[in-house]
Parts: C-alpha cells; structure tokens; sequence
C-alpha cells in the first residue's frame, strides 16, 4: 500500500517536472534564426576582419611620425676622411622630430582597391549565410507542422474508430453484429496508437532539429502555434526566365562572386600598372643636437638641426618591372574568377529552375490530394451508411476510413513540399 501510494505521489511529480511547451510561429522562426546562429556571426566576423583589411591598406598611404632622443660617445681611435687616426673623445645628444614617407602609389592604391572588393564580397557572403539558414530554419518548422498535423489526422481517426468499436461492441453483445468484426476494429484501433506513438517520435525529432538551428536548448520543447497547414503562395505570376534574370542580379552570391572578380581585375592592374609609378621616399627630421669633446664631461654646444630627403626610384626584377611572372599569375587568377562568376550564376539558375518545379509539381499534387480526399469522405460516409442498414460489411467501413485517412496524410505532405519549395523559391529569385 504505502508503494502504490508512493507511486501516484511521484508520477504527478514527473509530470510536473516537464517544461511547459513553447509556442512558435513562422515569423518568430525566422527571427531567432537571424538572431543566435553562429554561422551567421562567424560570417559576420570574417565580413569585419575584411573591412578592418581595406582601412588598414588606405592607411598605408599616411605617413609615418616618429618622435625621440639619443646619446652618443665615443673613446679611443679614430680615423679621419684624409685617413689620419688620433685619439678623440667626444659626445652627443639630440632630441627630435621625424616625418618619414616611403610610398609606392601605385601598389597602395591598387592593392586598396582589391581590399575594399574582398570587403564587399564578405559582406555578400554574410548575408548568404544569413539567408541560407533562415531558410533551413523555416524548413525544419514546416517539417513541425506536418508532424503535428499528421498527429491530429491519426488522432481524429482513433477517436472515431473507437467510438465506432464501442457502438460495434454494443452490437456483438446484442448479437447484431460479429465478433471477428469487433476485433478487426480494435486491431485498427491499435495500429492508430502505435502510428500516434511514431508520429511523436517523428514530432520531437523535428522538434530538436529546429532547436538545433535556432541555437535554443536541446531539450526545448516547441510547438507550433498554429495546428492548421495551409498553402502559402509568394512567388505567383512571375515566369521561369525572369526569375533567373533577376536572381543573377540580387542574389548575394552573385554580388560576391562579382566582388571577388573586381579584386583579381585590381590585382591585375596591381601586377601591370602599379611597377611604372614610382616609388616617393621622402623625410624631414628637426631638433636639437649638442655635445663635443668628451673633456669635465660637458653638456653644452646645443643647437637646432634640420635633414631634409626626397626621392623617387622604380623597382625593376620581381615585384616590379619586367616582373612578367607575376602579370601571368594576375591574369590566371583574373581569368579563374571570371570562370567561378559563370558558375555560379549557372547554378543559381538551375536552383531557380528546380524550385519552380518543385512548386508546380506541389500545387498539382494539392490539387490530386483534395480530390483523393473528397473521394476518400464520400467512400466513408456511403460505408458507413451501408454498415448501419446491415448491407456494408465491418471491413469495407475500416478500408474507407483507412483511405480517407492516408488521403489526408498524403494532403499534409503536399501542402507541407508546396510551401518549403515557396520559401525556396523566393530565396533563389534573391529576395
């Protein structure tokens, strides 16, 4: 007595243990997913890591200001410019200000350029990641909703099939009706509750997919906040051909491929034009500078000093000119983004082309369900009517409820493709 006791006391306490479940929609989907993912940040941190690259090269062209103080002495031999050598003690100490340029423009310049390009294409491709797992996202939440609406579809049937077993076994008890009858209901009925068992284990496996994805605990408990599935239509009214037209002009890939090429064409112009403009070396240091024999250790002698420097020079071997080896391996580079440009938009057609499909195919598939399903109800309704006039036998009944329930199904699944190939869809046109 006190274990069964003890037993209704902890399974109210089980109960209660298990988190409540959290509702969620499409738009709140979407959201989280742009919102905690890592991808997302580390794609956002490279797109950093880019920018902060372009600053820096611009930088380069500023120049350089140095600031300090020395000493200096000297004891011993020491070898004039007519080559006379004595012996000389002496000191000095300066105190200064410096501005160094050293300044290849050409170099700088191009090189900015293919920096500020390589920026831009990370900024292309953070918002791809962005865009690549919003749509998984929503993805994973659509494969929620079918789950749940396939539970409610097994959950209606199991309650018409047991009321139908109680009003059969009413029958058999009256001896209207067969016992064999009344067991094939109840066999039907233990088929819906082992396909309800699976569809909640195809529930809370989608449910920690999504989770997953939306960077949330792995044991959240989400569910839907709509139970109903309908189709949701984005993309009407618009041709094949201009969709991939405008997919190969909005679509970030594209951008960035397109970022990349224009820094290999700036690496080009790098390794060609960059090598004629002449390297600026310049320099102004001004301070003070005092000292002399290094006799009672004297400090005086300060004056004001001033250097000036300005130069220019071409580098000529590798990295400068003639340097046809690098001018070669520019144009391969140049030549290989192009080629990765082409791909890309090549591919991003055919994604075009297999959602448009995947979409038509899914609204014809609507389309067949609904009329497998208005089919499906009358079989049922005319079984049902022929079992309560004593024509129809048990089994017709079962077989019309079984049809009518994989129609529905077979609804749920079409709905649920039509509408992840929508999302698709809309993210291959590039909005």
């Amino acid at each position: 007595m006190r274990f069964i006791a003890l037993l209704f006391l902890i399974v109210p306490m089980a109960e209660a243990a298990e988190p409540a479940p959290s509702f969620v929609d499409l738009r709140t989907v979407m959201r989280l997913a742009g919102a905690n993912n890592d991808e997302i940040q580390l794609a956002r941190a490279k797109h950093d890591e880019a920018v902060a690259e372009s600053k820096q090269a611009w930088q380069r062209f500023w120049p350089a200001l140095s600031i300090g103080a020395g000493y200096r002495g000297h004891e011993g031999r020491l070898q004039d410019i007519l080559g006379n050598v004595y012996n000389v003690n002496k000191q000095s100490y300066n105190v200064g200000t410096g501005v160094v340029i050293d300044w290849s423009p050409g170099d700088i310049y191009y090189s900015a350029l293919a920096a500020k390009q390589r920026a831009l294409a990370a900024q292309h491709l953070a918002e791809k990641a962005r865009i690549d797992i919003v749509t998984q996202s929503v993805e994973r939440y659509y494969d929620l909703l079918a789950t749940e609406a396939m539970l409610t579809i097994i959950a209606d049937d199991l309650v018409i099939t047991e009321d139908y077993g109680k009003q059969l076994e009413g029958a058999v008890t009256a001896g209207t009706a067969f016992r064999a009858d009344l067991l094939r209901v109840k066999s039907q009925v233990s088929r819906a509750k082992l396909a309800i068992r699976q569809g909640q284990e195809q529930r809370d496996l989608a449910m920690a997919k999504l989770a997953e994805i939306l960077r949330l605990t792995p044991d959240a408990t989400l569910r839907p906040a709509k139970s109903d599935l309908v189709p949701v239509k984005m993309m009407a009214g618009k041709g094949v051909a201009s969709m991939i037209s405008q997919a190969q002009q909005k679509r970030p890939e594209v951008q960035a491929a397109s970022a990349i090429h224009s820094s290999m064409d700036a690496e080009k112009d790098r390794a060609r034009v960059a090598p004629l403009i002449p390297t600026v070396q310049a320099g102004y240091t001004a301070g003070g500078l005092g000292g002399g024999p290094n006799v009672g250790n004297r400090w005086g002698n300060f004056g004001s000093q001033q250097d000036y420097y300005l130069g220019l020079g071409w580098k000529i071997g590798p990295g400068g000119l003639f340097d046809t080896q690098r001018q070669k391996l520019a144009d391969a580079r140049e030549e290989s983004a192009a080629l990765q440009t082409s791909q890309v938009k090549a591919a991003i057609g055919r994604e075009v082309v297999e959602a448009a499909t995947r979409v038509q195919s899914a609204n014809d598939q609507i389309k067949i369900n609904d009329e497998a399903v208005d089919a499906a109800e009358e079989m049922t309704k005319l079984a049902k009517e022929r079992q309560a006039s004593q024509v129809g036998v048990v089994l017709e009944y079962l077989l019309a409820r079984e049809e009518l329930t994989r129609a529905r199904q077979s609804r749920v699944l079409a709905v649920t493709e039509y509408n992840k190939a929508q999302h698709a869809l809309k993210r291959a046109v590039g909005q």
